[in-house]
């Protein structure tokens, strides 16, 4: 390899590089901004902000009975 080459390669990094990290930069900024927004959402409504642990996959939800069935007989 030549020195040439070597410089070459990292003036095209110089030249990528920035442009790409001040996007991703960008796009990372206004990722925390909408969680931190999320966090306070979900702080004032009192919301968990995980599944409760009580839950597991494996135990399925029992549903109320629907008010169409309630309404043709089917039901408690």
């Amino acid at each position: 390899m030549t020195p040439r080459y070597k410089l070459r390669t990292l003036l095209i990094l110089l030249a990528i590089l920035p442009p790409l990290l001040w996007i991703g930069w960008g796009k990372y900024q206004a990722w925390r901004a909408e969680q931190e927004k999320l966090e306070g959402l979900m702080f004032l409504l009192n919301l968990p902000s995980s599944p409760p642990t009580y839950l597991s996959p494996s135990q399925p939800r029992e549903l109320p009975p629907d008010s169409s069935d309630l309404e043709h007989g089917k039901g408690p």
